[in-house]
């Protein structure tokens, strides 16, 4: 049924809603910022394993773990996700430095 009568108006937010609303906007912004240098990252990571360049890539998973432990660490990614994360890493370096090996 339509209402009838006087329309509603929107309740007023105090200023700490305000205040929490504007801090939830430039944390949301920082947070996909991170994220997305890490998709980044991890993008680069894999460009280098299938160049076959080791050497560099074993560098650069070393800067690519602290990343994801930071990101971790600041609460941008769950703990459970980032020990994921390092693990495939390292399970994707290895298995291209064994193929190399051969």
């Amino acid at each position: 049924m339509a209402q009838t009568g006087k329309t509603r108006k929107p309740p007023k937010k105090s200023k700490s809603v305000l205040k929490r609303q504007r801090q939830n906007v430039k944390r949301r912004a920082r947070n996909t910022s991170a994220l997305a240098s890490l998709h980044t990252g991890i993008t680069k990571f894999d460009s280098l394993l299938t160049q076959n360049d080791i050497d560099k890539a074993k560098k650069y998973l070393q800067e690519l773990v602290s990343f994801v432990a930071h990101l971790s660490s600041r609460g941008i990614l769950k703990k459970q996700t980032a020990s994921r994360k390092i693990s495939r890493l390292n399970l994707r370096f290895n298995k291209a430095s064994r193929v190399k090996a051969q």
